[in-house]
């Protein structure tokens, strides 16, 4: 038996142990079983180096000669715990709980206990090569092999049947070193006296470690001490297959706009960092960047969770002059039985949910997770719509005060759940057509439908002068958007005149020089730009400064605090806004008139055009023509 193999293989356990210890105290289930494995490899090929100095220095005839024999059976003992081991490893990595029973180690443990049983009972035998070197032999050690590379192969027949449970690049790794395994144990039970098995455990062991075992692949980079999204799912993955219950604790950085400076992502950057060691140091468990802006752990205590969320909620407000930290706790497997559920939830929560949220600790509970089922619900049913094109467009008649017709309209898009049940509301997906990037779809889809209605139905033969149409500020921003708009009102020989382009502000536009090219383009073809939900959002008056609008259009809300009467005092506030307009040079639309009083008090003070439930709901494109047809005959007979 030859020392210089054992001892090479000794060498480069010790240095992936001390890497690996050094870095990372095992949190995961399979990292702790290669942890297993490492001290494993390092234990047999300490095994084979006994063996060899047993028979380099204790003669087959002396009183010792029963510590060779213990020397064998401590050395084929540790090859087959290796190659349990191992067969444990390919099982935690492609079952889908993640998760590894007793009863499937107790199970899988049962042949390699029999062999060394065996190898214990009958003795193993030895044997001399050509250069004098010994070797095990005998029936035990062949039952030793045999059992050894039946996990081997068990476990390779493993990795090629759940291959898709695995990423590929790792499963070409696994397969790859469990075959160079197969073969120099194939090799070695041929030729005995040639000890490779030390070189493919160690092999399996650097493979292992390089492509998915090493510690500093699932930590965050520019986050010291952070661990990554990818080592958060593996170990919500694990943790959900125990069964047993446990919190995800997030601390969600809430910023005033999602674009941030170079100086408020270092900040931020800073703040996560004491997080995530008050989650080591505190909670005693590490933290995870599940997102941009969110820190996850996963903890089993409720006592750490109140822990946690106590600390947290005293870090100073200095600490970050332009966050709010968010905590929120979800309980689990209560409000999720499997991981891809946890993790919707949990991006719904640290995503559009905490930023609607005041309060700076959210518990997740059943009207949350209903929420988010809800929003995933209309986010499906936007995406069909999109493929469709199945939106509908309604039409809002809006009065002009000055001849008392109905001379122009809004158009306004309209979603229909599938089976043809209630209609969701804009305000829910309009927000998630814009997070989602399906919103210039939407918008486009609905000019189309308007410009062909338009033209169909020769809404000009009806009296009508204007058709309102509303830009989202996303689109205001897309350079071709004029472009796009342009050539659908040259394909339906619609006159630019006829369009007026509301934009809205559900989305905050950011590109000044693109939005102030588009609007002067759409103008200069002819047609009218008015600003959309005037005293709400980002409709304000450096906006209207900023831009040379025709038409401002007051917010129903904002009327109806206006109009309050209970709040007198706001009247003046109407009084201003109106002077104000008026003064700029622009013309006024007021929303959401729903009584005659309303009607009149507007009209007093000056308001040009009337829109709201009191003249008519938003109808559909026939229901639309019969009215205009009404309001003609109502013309014609001059009432």
């Amino acid at each position: 038996m030859e020392i210089r193999t054992p001892l090479i293989a000794i060498m480069v356990s010790i240095i992936l142990l001390v890497i690996y210890l050094r870095k990372n105290i095992p949190q995961l289930i399979s990292a702790r079983i290669f942890f297993v494995f490492l001290v494993s490899v390092f234990a047999c090929n300490i095994c084979e180096i006994l063996e060899c100095t047993a028979f380099m220095l204790i003669d087959e005839k002396s009183s010792a000669a029963a510590l060779r024999e213990v020397t064998q059976i401590l050395y084929v003992g540790s090859l087959l715990f290796s190659a349990f081991i191992m067969c444990i490893y390919i099982y935690a990595k492609t079952t889908l709980k993640r998760a590894v029973s007793n009863l499937v180690v107790v199970i899988t443990g049962i042949p390699a206990l029999i062999a060394v049983i065996i190898a214990i009972v009958m003795g193993i035998d030895v044997g001399v090569n050509e250069w004098g070197y010994y070797y095990n032999c005998g029936t035990a050690v062949t039952i030793c092999y045999a059992i050894g590379f039946t996990y081997v192969l068990l476990s390779i027949l493993r990795v090629i049947y759940f291959k898709n449970r695995i990423r590929k690049d790792s499963f070409f790794s696994i397969l790859s070193g469990l075959i160079v395994w197969a073969i120099l144990l194939i090799y070695q039970f041929i030729d005995r006296a040639m000890q490779v098995s030390a070189v493919a455990m160690m092999i399996m062991a650097l493979i292992l470690f390089l492509s998915m075992e090493n510690p500093r692949e699932y930590y965050e980079r520019s986050i010291d001490g952070v661990r990554n999204r990818d080592a958060f799912e593996m170990a919500l993955l694990e943790r959900m297959g125990m069964r047993r219950e446990f919190f995800v604790v997030s601390v969600i950085f809430t910023g005033k706009t999602a674009v941030m400076s170079n100086s408020e992502r270092s900040e931020m950057t800073d703040l996560m960092k004491i997080v995530g060691k008050i989650s080591e140091s505190h909670v005693g468990t590490p933290a995870y960047l599940f997102n941009w802006n969110t820190l996850c752990s996963i903890v089993r205590n409720p006592e750490r969770v109140e822990t946690f969320m106590n600390i947290v909620n005293n870090l100073k407000d200095n600490e970050g002059k332009n966050y709010r930290l968010t905590f929120s706790v979800l309980e689990l497997p209560k409000y999720a039985s499997e991981a891809d559920k946890a993790l919707q939830i949990l991006t719904y929560v640290s995503g559009e949910y905490a930023f609607k949220q005041s309060s700076p600790n959210l518990v997740i509970d059943q009207a949350v997770v209903d929420k988010m089922t809800y929003r995933n619900s209309i986010e499906d049913v936007v995406r069909t719509a999109v493929k469709e094109k199945s939106f509908d467009v309604y039409y809002q008649p809006i009065l002009s005060v000055e001849d008392g017709s109905f001379s122009s309209a809004e158009a306004l898009v309209r979603l229909q759940r599938p089976d043809k049940g209630k209609f969701i509301s804009p305000e829910d997906f309009i927000p998630i057509a814009e997070k989602c990037g399906l919103i210039q779809e939407i918008d486009d889809l609905v000019f189309e439908k308007v410009c062909s209605f338009i033209a169909r139905e020769n809404l000009q033969a009806y009296g009508i002068k204007t058709i309102e149409v509303n830009l989202s500020g996303n689109e205001v921003v897309d350079e071709q958007t004029h472009i796009r708009l342009i050539n659908k009102m040259n394909k339906y020989q619609i006159p630019p005149d006829f369009i007026n382009f509301e934009i809205t502000e559900t989305s905050y536009i950011n590109n000044d020089e693109v939005f102030k090219e588009n609007v002067a383009r759409l103008r200069e073809s002819g047609s009218t730009i008015s600003m959309d939900d005037f005293g709400s959002g980002y409709s304000n008056l450096l906006e209207i400064l900023k831009m040379d609008y025709a038409l401002v259009k007051m917010d129903k809300e904002f009327v109806w605090s206006c109009l309050d009467k209970d709040k007198p005092e706001n009247m003046r506030m109407l009084d201003y806004t109106i002077k104000f307009l008026k003064d700029f040079g622009l013309h006024i639309l007021a929303e959401g008139v729903e009584t005659m009083d309303q009607a009149k008090i507007l009209i007093d003070k000056g308001v040009e055009y009337l829109q709201g439930f009191y003249y008519s709901r938003p109808i559909p494109e026939e229901e639309y023509i019969d009215f205009l047809k009404a309001q003609k005959g109502l013309f014609a007979k001059g009432e």
